[in-house]
């Protein structure tokens, strides 16, 4: 079991349980001590879990919505989020400018853009940063300045908001918490929603990254509408339900490029 998938399996017991102890987690997992105790402290970190002596649990110190802690997002919908990056970064060109902002979604474009020659990629999200300085193929990466949202990984504020005015791209690679024809992308947080809009008017192409659970559903604050999107990129869980096969329909037919990711 791989770091990420054993991630998610701590989180689904602790949502089940409540709380468990470390011997315990050992037993289920099937891993050492040593393994376990990385894991809970790379969670605890982000905010996903509290530790007591000898074990863990939910965080009680925290009211935000499970959709804020980016560790949590992180590993979920993992193998829907891979197949839409590998289709996102399909897009991208040897020497392209693009904005990518700092959802879990895109994050998991970088591992197919690694081939990509001389991209330089401007982004508010600190993991995606961390993570795309990984590799040498890159020619810049701009981290947007600001203040870092707690456990979110996402950058916002005035500085940011004065950088992107300084700034362009070819794609704006973006997502939300929802999407619907009525609404396009639609989020829940105000300061970043108006930091993402900015770097969608600095993009030429924008392009939304939505998960088949996400279509459909609509979040509190609209950011992005579908007539402002040039491509969708969800996958094929769209296909099984009628009302999401009937969103992507729609925007085919607004003249929305819809590309669907085969899981």
């Amino acid at each position: 079991m791989v770091n990420i998938d054993r991630r998610k399996k701590i989180l689904d017991i602790l949502q089940t349980s409540g709380k468990i102890s470390v011997k315990e987690l050992e037993r289920q997992l099937g891993v050492t001590g040593a393994t376990i105790r990385s894991d809970i402290r790379d969670l605890e970190r982000a905010g996903a879990l509290d530790r007591y002596h000898g074990g863990i649990s939910l965080p009680k110190s925290s009211s935000a919505p499970p959709d804020f802690n980016y560790m949590v997002r992180s590993v979920s919908e993992v193998n829907l989020k891979t197949a839409i990056g590998r289709k996102a970064a399909e897009l991208v060109s040897d020497g392209d400018t693009v904005f990518m902002d700092a959802s879990s979604t895109t994050f998991h474009m970088i591992g197919f853009m690694k081939d990509k020659q001389d991209v330089t990629v401007i982004t508010n999200g600190l993991h995606t940063a961390m993570e795309l300085q990984r590799s040498n193929s890159f020619k810049s990466i701009l981290v947007l300045g600001g203040t870092l949202r707690p456990h979110s990984g996402a950058i916002e504020g005035m500085v940011s908001r004065e950088m992107i005015k300084r700034l362009s791209g070819e794609f704006y690679f973006v997502s939300g918490n929802g999407f619907s024809t009525e609404t396009g992308l639609s989020g829940n947080n105000f300061y970043e929603l108006e930091l993402k809009k900015l770097c969608a008017e600095r993009s030429k192409h924008i392009v939304a990254l939505v998960d088949s659970t996400k279509i459909g559903r609509d979040s509190s604050s609209g950011f992005i509408p579908t007539s402002k999107i040039d491509t969708l990129i969800t996958d094929s869980g769209v296909l099984s339900d009628p009302g999401k096969q009937d969103v992507v329909d729609r925007c085919r037919k607004s003249g929305v490029n819809v590309i669907i990711a085969e899981v």
